[in-house]
């Protein structure tokens, strides 16, 4: 049912009955009422609410809310029966059925799948035992957290034991059973790991509970040796895997060593204003180490910001940019080294539909025949490419940063979350925008820009203060002491009285 002037909107569901339609919308609003979209959503769903009024459609608006608290069940119940629907539960044979031939629901399987294979990793990563997990959520005073987590623990454990007991079978090991295996040999075999001068560590700010008992077993093991560890705080990134930023900071106290440190404070990938914006940017969190970078006076590697109009979709920017670089590099682009980014890796298959578009793997992609890799931005770390192009940079939960990054129940294996808002997204970020040698894309809605954004661009600022608040595409206009915006043709009825 598109309506005129919005010809995007689609209903979340709708449901056949007879003759007529019923239509139910689920939106992202808490008990209260609030959004973390902002107030221009809020105004979206009151016009939904207002369209389906006026068509005199069946219409029902859950709020994320009322699935936290499990209402959501009770009131679609009540809605569908004042329509003259019963509804009732189909067999697991038949639901299961429904999931392999759905797509999306394929999707959404294959999602929850890769989750169990991620806890398991992070579950023998803590070195965590079940009772231990089972005290620890009894401490939670979010009623709804305890129920979703003890559903999932009801169908972890057994997996996990079933899980364990092949790989006995199949004398087989992970990589966790590799590290935990090798630190007790190291403690159980008197010559294992002995007789070493130098115990070399890269990227220590990875470390998690496990490796670090296997580097202490070796320490342990050779009381003269010296120790030598770089890392990168800035570039922590991993605390989804276990890693433990507190064991960089705290360095000292953890290895119980005499030690002296040194900052790594030159680059050779990139200059400014890359310096500039990428050491604001991510040291704006006072819990970062103070570093003073430099990078060589003759290289230019700029920071730009590109904005897509097309509500919903931010590709179209990204034609732009490939466009304007073929244009300019002309004979050079063929040899042009590209590199696509994104937040998450399944946004490559928004290039599908995109012309001269081919995705040829979950890592590349084929624009007017020139091969462009493209990885998500944990996978980005450690790249350097002449041109970065980093796709979804918008306040959407999955767009930058991440809203809906770390399960709740991975929280309960994983260190402290720092009290810093968006402490890990805002390095992860910072990893994006200094990838590349001579200028980084990044590409966002019109309407739905990242805040990361509006720290790291003033050109963006001065936009956004001529922009409508409400609908982010017109511009504000004054007519004596009242200003609107320029949609108001098409829907948008934003209005401000200025005092007289």
């Amino acid at each position: 049912m598109p309506h005129p002037s919005r010809p995007d909107y689609r209903p979340s569901f709708t449901i056949s009955f007879g003759a007529k339609t019923a239509y139910v919308d689920l939106v992202e609003r808490d008990k209260a009422g609030r959004s973390f979209y902002g107030l221009a959503y809020l105004h979206d769903c009151r016009w939904r609410r207002r369209f389906h009024s006026a068509q005199q459609s069946p219409y029902l608006q859950l709020k994320t809310a009322d699935w936290n608290d499990e209402s959501v069940f009770v009131r679609l119940s009540r809605f569908l029966k004042r329509q003259g629907i019963t509804p009732r539960r189909l067999e697991e044979a038949t639901i299961l059925t429904h999931i392999i031939r759905t797509p999306q629901l394929c999707k959404e399987l294959d999602s929850f799948i890769d989750y169990l294979r991620a806890y398991i990793l992070q579950f023998k990563n803590s070195l965590m035992s079940f009772a231990r997990l089972s005290r620890q959520l009894k401490q939670n005073h979010d009623s709804y957290a305890r129920r979703r987590a003890r559903a999932f623990l009801r169908l972890f454990r057994p997996l996990f034991y079933a899980y364990r007991r092949w790989l006995d079978d199949h004398q087989g090991y992970d990589f966790v059973d590799m590290i935990n295996q090798a630190t007790r040999a190291v403690g159980d075999i008197a010559e294992c790991a002995k007789g070493y001068r130098y115990v070399l560590l890269d990227e220590a700010q990875d470390l998690s509970p496990n490796r670090f008992r296997l580097i202490k077993a070796i320490l342990a093991k050779n009381p003269g040796c010296r120790f030598f560890a770089v890392g990168d705080d800035w570039q922590s990134i991993y605390r989804f895997t276990g890693s433990r930023l507190d064991l960089i900071y705290d360095f000292e106290r953890h290895f119980s060593l005499h030690t002296r440190r040194s900052l790594i404070e030159q680059t050779h990938r990139f200059g400014q204003p890359t310096i500039r914006v990428s050491c604001d940017f991510v040291t704006k969190n006072p819990q970062q180490v103070r570093k003073q970078i430099r990078g060589d006076p003759q290289r230019h590697t700029p920071v730009n910001v590109v904005l897509s109009s097309q509500r919903g979709n931010d590709t179209p920017a990204l034609l732009r940019v490939l466009t304007k670089l073929h244009d300019e590099q002309a004979t050079a682009f063929a040899d042009l080294e590209l590199q696509i980014i994104s937040r998450y890796n399944h946004d490559i298959s928004r290039l599908q539909s995109m012309p001269d578009f081919t995705v040829l793997s979950a890592e590349a992609v084929s624009w007017r025949g020139k091969i462009i890799p493209f990885c998500s931005m944990h996978k980005s770390k450690g790249i350097t490419r002449d041109v970065v192009i980093v796709l979804n940079m918008n306040s959407t939960p999955h767009g930058m940063p991440a809203t809906r990054d770390t399960d709740p129940l991975s929280d309960l294996l994983l260190s402290r979350a720092e009290n810093y808002a968006f402490a890990e997204e805002r390095r992860l970020f910072y990893v994006a925008i200094t990838r590349a040698r001579r200028a980084t894309y990044l590409i966002a809605e019109r309407q739905h820009p990242s805040p990361f954004l509006f720290e790291i661009s003033d050109e963006l600022n001065e936009l956004y203060q001529k922009l409508c608040p409400r609908c982010r595409s017109g511009e504000l206009l004054r007519k004596g002491n009242i200003s609107y915006c320029s949609n108001f043709r098409y829907g948008c009825d934003y209005l401000k009285r200025h005092p007289t």
